[in-house]
């Protein structure tokens, strides 16, 4: 009968065994404590949280130094743990490949430090253990973190023969380094922090990002069906987009009304050299760069140069008192679909002001040209201005 009561007890408390385990394996804990942190209470943030597939940010109340997060990621990711600085718009921050765990974290205090943060050690992440023994392990076995310290301190002295010296060496170091992180990923193939390398290493050019997305198809399924590797391979997918608009591609055709509402096409340019602006009323940058493409307008309009304007304004009093106060004479054009612009998506403007120079041919031969470089490349086509 005891026995029979023994394992009833038994099966009964089993549960809340396997429950407890399967508690301290699918949330983490972060036990954070700051040294030398001035007293009183203050928050801290722990933000770029995977959960539920989306970036999430939480915020807890330090108190002395010490504080403490718990939650659940989908998956090991790295996160920014920060606090804001009085009289400063930069936080003090750490970063942590956070997991599902309990993890100790502890760092100090020190306001003569640029970062205000310092000695940070971390305990009880495996993935952040990984990451820190390859980049920063990396940094230590190639001598790159002695050479860049060496450097600083004779910039700092203004001996610039040091500076030479150790410019050189850290080229030599850089191989070192390279080869040093590039052995580990190959014998860890399937680790996050691979992934994260990878995400940090996205190819240029057609033929790397075959062989970079071959390699990410090879990975187990819990790396290749992650959030990581999902903006991966959504990043393979932009800088392919990206090389279709890169210069010596042909221009992707557009259509977008003018002020009057009359459709105006970007192939209606051909045979033309045309300057495709991409701006709006209220970027500043923007307003600031059209007098430098307003002369270079006035000076190379005469040999064969157009401009064609597309703003990626939503409202059309603003775009077209713009036009007239920055004395804009060349055809403008918008959807006023501000940044949904049909003519910007195409072309994968992400920020303004932004531009294509197209040759006759209707070939992208240059981008991003801004001030004297947009000029120099006009006087590379058509010749000096005299």
């Amino acid at each position: 009968m005891k026995i029979k009561t023994l394992i009833i007890q038994t099966l009964l408390f089993l549960p809340v065994l396997v429950f407890a385990q399967k508690g301290r394996n699918d949330n983490y804990v972060i036990h954070g404590k700051i040294d030398s942190m001035p007293a009183g209470k203050q928050y801290v943030y722990l933000s770029s949280i995977v959960r539920n597939q989306e970036l999430h940010t939480d915020s807890v109340l330090m108190k002395d130094g010490k504080f403490t997060f718990r939650g659940q990621v989908d998956e090991p990711c790295m996160v920014s743990i920060y606090t804001n600085i009085p009289g400063s718009k930069y936080p003090a921050s750490m970063g942590l490949f956070l997991e599902n765990s309990n993890i100790n974290l502890r760092a100090t205090w020190d306001t003569s430090s640029r970062e205000h943060i310092k000695n940070l050690i971390v305990t009880g992440s495996k993935v952040h253990e990984e990451n820190e023994y390859l980049f920063d392990g990396a940094m230590k076995r190639s001598g790159r973190d002695k050479i860049r310290r060496g450097y600083m301190e004779a910039q700092r002295q203004g001996d610039t023969a040091q500076m030479r010296i150790l410019t050189k060496a850290n080229t030599e170091a850089l191989e070192v380094y390279t080869k040093d992180i590039q052995d580990w990923i190959a014998a860890n193939p399937n680790s996050f922090v691979t992934l994260r390398y990878m995400q940090m290493v996205i190819p240029p050019d057609e033929a790397g990002l075959d062989r970079f997305e071959a390699g990410l198809d090879k990975m187990e399924p819990r790396l290749r069906s992650s959030y990581l590797a999902k903006t991966i391979y959504t990043d393979i997918n932009e800088q392919r987009r990206r090389l279709k608009i890169a210069p010596g591609t042909m221009a992707i055709d557009f259509e977008q009304p003018d002020k009057d509402g009359k459709l105006i096409k970007l192939s209606g340019y051909r045979g033309k050299y045309v300057f495709v602006d991409f701006w709006a009323s209220w970027c500043v940058p923007c307003r600031a760069e059209n007098p430098h493409v307003l002369k270079a307008y006035n000076d190379f309009h005469p040999k064969g140069l157009e401009v064609l304007s597309v703003s990626l304004d939503d409202k059309r009093e603003a775009w077209l008192k713009a036009v007239e106060q920055d004395h804009l004479p060349w055809t403008q054009v918008s959807d006023l679909k501000g940044w949904e612009n049909s003519a910007s998506q195409l072309y994968l403007i992400k920020s303004i002001p932004a531009n294509f120079l197209i040759d006759p041919s209707g070939k992208i031969i240059a981008s991003g040209l801004r001030g004297d470089n947009l000029r120099r490349e006009l006087e590379h086509v058509f010749g000096n201005i005299k």
